[in-house]
């Protein structure tokens, strides 16, 4: 099977590439008192790559694009709501 682009796995992509970002360009902040900000990061970018191994796995269960598009934005507001409240 071809791995197609789809809404999920961009929005995966962009939220490592933040994790990123801000990991490096916070660096000291995060990792000041025993380091557990950067060990918030790891597990940040792991709830990402969480995200694109249910996208694979969806593209090889929906055949439809417009629906896994579909169910790709679902799943990512989804994501966002339970970083953003829990």
């Amino acid at each position: 099977m071809h791995y197609r682009w789809t809404t999920l796995n961009i929005i995966s992509g962009l939220f490592l590439v933040g994790c990123v970002v801000y990991t490096i360009i916070d660096y000291g902040t995060l990792s000041a008192h025993e380091g557990w900000g950067v060990v918030f990061m790891v597990g940040l970018a792991a709830f990402g790559i969480g995200a694109l191994v249910v996208d694979l796995i969806l593209q090889q269960f929906i055949r439809n694009k417009e629906t896994l598009n579909l169910v790709g934005v679902i799943l990512a507001l989804m994501c966002t709501a339970f970083i953003i409240f829990s």
